[in-house]
């Protein structure tokens, strides 16, 4: 389950993690849960694979970045994402 988000070129177009820095502007990302498989339940997250618009990519292993990134791309409801 490959998801490619294709978000405005703007300000807020970026995200930073632990693992760097990339562009949300068509990047895709895959969900993955603690056994490594494609994941679609939020809440069973524990890796996200990202493949930036350049081809570089990311693991965000982080609880914290995991919750913002699925916050920057829409997936989290800011109530949630608390």
């Amino acid at each position: 389950m490959h998801t490619t988000l294709d978000a405005p070129l703007t300000g807020t177009a970026l995200f930073h993690s632990r693992a760097g820095g990339f562009p949300l502007h068509l990047c895709s990302y895959v969900l993955l849960d603690a056994d490594s498989n494609d994941t679609a339940e939020l809440d069973q997250v524990v890796v996200i694979r990202v493949t930036a618009l350049n081809g570089e990519r990311f693991r965000l292993r982080n609880r914290d970045d995991v919750r913002r990134f699925l916050q920057a791309v829409g997936r989290l409801a800011d109530e949630m994402a608390s």
